[in-house]
């Protein structure tokens, strides 16, 4: 999976974790419902953010820069 560097409406913890809200994806403003798993990296922060159509996206943050990919969906999008 390609990540692509997309913008990304997020707060943070004390503790530098990020509490994404929504994220722009193909020009649209998506909000997050459900935030899952995430790990620190050397490159970074990842999570896994759900959308309203159940769509999965995997976030990345170096700290500067956001990227997401999409890694799961429902079938109706295939």
């Amino acid at each position: 999976m390609k990540l692509r560097v997309t913008e990304v409406e997020a707060s943070f913890t004390p503790d530098g974790w990020p509490i994404p809200s929504a994220l722009r994806w193909e020009g649209e403003m998506l909000s997050i419902i459900d935030i899952g798993r995430r790990w620190r990296t050397e490159d970074g922060i990842h999570l896994l953010v759900r959308v309203p159509d159940q769509r999965v996206f995997e976030l990345h943050t170096n700290g500067s820069l956001w990227r997401a990919g999409v890694i799961a969906q429902p079938p109706h999008f295939a």
